[in-house]
C-alpha cells in the first residue's frame, strides 16, 4: 500500500538561522546528503544538461548554505567552464568561506534573498538559466506546487531536482536518524520529509506543456526521487 502524500511544516524553516538547533540541524543536512548520495544523483544529470555549455548560468532554489553545489563544483569546475551562480533562499546562510571556495574554483557566485515564487514572478533578464532544487520542492502541494512548477518552466532552460521519496524504506530510515547523532529538529523534520515526498510520476503530472519537454522522473537511490525537465 503506497504512502498518502501529507505537507507540515517543518520545524527547520521556523527557526531563526542562528538558532544552535538550526546550526545543528544544517550539519546533519550534510551527512544525510552524503548518505543520500545527493552530490552523484545530481551530478550525472546535470553533467548532460551542462555538456558542451560555454557560458551556464545556474539557479539553486532553497540553497540554504550553498554546500550541496560546492561540493559539485570542486570535482567539475573543469568540464562546467564560466558559470555564473545565483543561490536564492529566503534565509541564506551562505557564509563568506563558502563564497570564497566557489570564487577559488573560477565561478562567480551570487546570494540572493528572496522568495522562490517572487523571483520566478519577476520579469526575466539575462541568460535563460538551468534552474536546480535539493530537498525544496516538496515542501509545496497543490495549487502552490503547480505554481511553482509552472513559474520554473517559464524561466528555465532545464529544471533538475532531488527531493525524498515517499516510501516505506525510507520512512523507516527517517526514524533512526538519532542513530547518527542526528538532533531533535532534524529527526521531526526527516519524517515530515519522506510524508511530504513524491512517488510515481507525481511531479511530471503537474508540469506544464509536458508534451514540449523531455521528462524524466524515477526513484534514484535509496531513498531519493528525482526529476528532470
Amino acid at each position: 500500500m503506497s504512502l498518502p502524500r501529507q505537507v507540515h511544516a517543518e520545524l527547520l524553516d521556523t527557526l531563526a538561522p542562528d538558532d544552535p538547533r538550526a546550526i545543528g540541524s544544517r550539519s546533519d543536512l550534510h551527512r544525510i546528503n552524503r548518505l543520500m548520495a545527493t552530490q552523484s544523483l545530481i551530478r550525472g544529470p546535470l553533467d548532460k544538461i551542462l555538456h558542451g555549455s560555454s557560458a551556464i548560468r545556474l539557479v539553486e532554489l532553497g540553497a540554504g548554505d550553498g554546500q550541496t553545489l560546492l561540493q559539485l563544483a570542486r570535482h567539475h569546475a573543469r568540464r562546467w567552464p564560466q558559470v555564473n551562480l545565483e543561490l536564492l533562499d529566503v534565509q541564506p546562510v551562505v557564509n563568506a568561506q563558502t563564497l570564497a571556495d566557489y570564487r577559488a574554483l573560477g565561478w562567480n557566485v551570487e546570494v540572493i534573498r528572496a522568495d522562490a515564487f517572487d523571483w520566478l514572478a519577476q520579469p526575466a533578464s539575462g541568460a535563460v538559466p538551468v534552474i536546480i532544487a535539493n530537498l525544496f520542492v516538496h515542501h509545496f502541494e497543490g495549487e502552490r506546487l503547480r505554481a511553482l512548477l509552472n513559474g520554473i518552466a517559464a524561466r528555465a532552460s532545464a529544471f533538475l531536482c532531488c527531493e525524498p521519496r515517499r516510501s516505506r524504506l525510507a520512512l523507516t530510515f527517517s526514524r533512526l536518524l538519532g542513530v547518527i547523532g542526528c538532533n531533535e529538529v532534524t529527526r521531526h523534520d526527516a519524517v515530515v520529509s519522506v510524508h511530504a515526498g513524491f512517488s510515481a510520476q507525481e511531479l511530471s503530472a503537474l508540469w506544464p506543456q509536458p508534451s514540449a519537454w523531455s521528462l524524466r522522473e524515477a526513484p534514484a537511490g535509496l531513498f531519493s526521487h528525482r526529476f528532470q525537465a
